[in-house]
């Protein structure tokens, strides 16, 4: 039976889909990543042939009957790294078919507003891509993770909740909601435990105790800095992709779509609503979306296409 895979290659996990040429869907499994950036080449081979093999075996699929495979990845930031990429794909052992990676923001874009519009991604990382009429592509963000950037991700959030955290501590603002859920989250009592959280971080081996949906229920509940910290996320969330829609001329359209992915925004309302927001006060012809599938499932759709189209 002929199929075709969509992979989602994230920083914290790798999801990948299995749907017929037509887009129904087969079979899905979530394994550990497997990004080029942060693996040996030798391990990320191991991690994307068991994710497949596993995925695969969910609905009996064999490697020699895939049509077309879309994998949208972090970390494909230059033409180097768009080589490397699709490298290690094509070179994959049972497959005959054509083979697209491609960077995360373009299967998020493409699935958000059918191919012409502008997209920006707040997941653990944040990012904006947009594509317009004439085919011309912009990306604004998606800058190195620890360093700067990621403006409005769920990394970001919770860096500022940490931060908040950090002045009660010191005596600089007086306790809160917030600060309390963070505490018993946490499980931190005294200056030395957040010092040890800050540690892990700066070494990438902390656990995100889900601290972005932590602040979107302090946030519900009326804390004001919880509410101050999405609002602020929602403002670089928008700087991103209307810089998107300004580069590309996207508003000359008679509407245009811009679209919100990542679980950051996605999962967050007020996140989203203050985003949603700041786009209508500015354009009144642009039709803000929220995504309603995963990247996994924007990429099997692009595969579609692409197989539709002629097959590459």
């Amino acid at each position: 039976m002929k199929y075709i895979l969509g992979i989602d290659s994230g920083g914290t996990k790798y999801l990948v889909r299995a749907c017929t040429p037509a887009g129904e869907p087969l079979a899905e499994y979530v394994g550990p990543p497997a990004g080029h950036y942060r693996f040996e080449r030798d391990e990320v081979l191991r991690r994307v042939n068991g994710n497949i093999d596993a995925c695969l075996a969910r609905f009996g699929g064999h490697r020699r009957d895939c049509a077309f495979l879309v994998c949208g990845t972090t970390g494909i930031d230059s033409d180097r790294d768009s080589r490397v990429v699709q490298e290690i794909y094509e070179g994959l052992r049972g497959f005959r078919c054509p083979v697209l990676c491609v960077n995360d923001a373009q299967v998020a874009q493409f699935a958000v507003t059918g191919g012409v519009g502008a997209v920006v991604i707040a997941g653990t990382g944040s990012i904006a891509f947009g594509c317009n009429e004439k085919g011309e592509t912009a990306r604004c963000g998606g800058w190195p993770p620890c360093i700067f950037g990621d403006e409005g991700s769920g990394s970001w959030v919770s860096t500022r909740a940490l931060n908040h955290l950090s002045l009660l501590m010191d005596g600089r603002v007086e306790p809160s909601l917030l600060s309390g859920m963070l505490s018993e989250a946490l499980h931190l009592e005294k200056r030395e435990d957040l010092i040890g959280v800050c540690i892990d971080i700066e070494h990438m081996c902390w656990k995100n105790p889900g601290l972005t949906a932590l602040v979107d229920r302090a946030a519900a509940q009326g804390d004001a800095y919880a509410v101050g910290i999405l609002r602020e996320a929602a403002q670089h969330t928008f700087a991103l992709a209307d810089t998107i829609v300004r580069r590309l001329k996207l508003a000359e359209m008679p509407v245009f779509r811009v679209g919100a992915w990542g679980s950051a925004i996605v999962k967050s309302p007020l996140h989203f609503g203050f985003f949603k927001e700041q786009f209508e006060a500015k354009y009144g012809n642009v039709e803000v979306r929220i995504a309603t599938e995963d990247a996994a499932m924007g990429a099997c759709r692009m595969a579609a296409a692409r197989l539709a189209a002629g097959g590459r």
